[in-house]
């Protein structure tokens, strides 16, 4: 699958991953994984301190969310752009 994959794919799909946009990711994974859990669990946790915790991540994955697909999106524009030149 790979293979078929790279053949028909003229260019690489991203940009190497910096320090920065893996720690922004993770971040993001993490705020996710917890608002899943207490969303599992809610009807042990639930109240208003739940409820402040779930509003209190949403804002804070479309916060982070934003800036790191804006973060992500420029550094794939500059690498996927970086080997082309009007030279030729």
């Amino acid at each position: 699958m790979k293979a078929w994959i790279a053949k028909h794919m003229p260019a690489p799909m991203a940009a190497p991953e910096t320090a920065e946009l893996r720690t922004a990711r993770m971040r993001l994974i993490t705020a996710l994984v917890l608002l899943g859990a207490i969303t599992l669990f809610w009807g042990v946790i639930g109240g208003r301190v739940a409820l402040g915790l779930v509003a209190g991540l949403a804002v804070f994955i479309v916060i982070q969310g934003g800036f790191w697909v804006r973060a992500k999106n420029a550094a794939d524009d500059d690498y996927l752009m970086s080997g082309m030149t009007d030279d030729a």
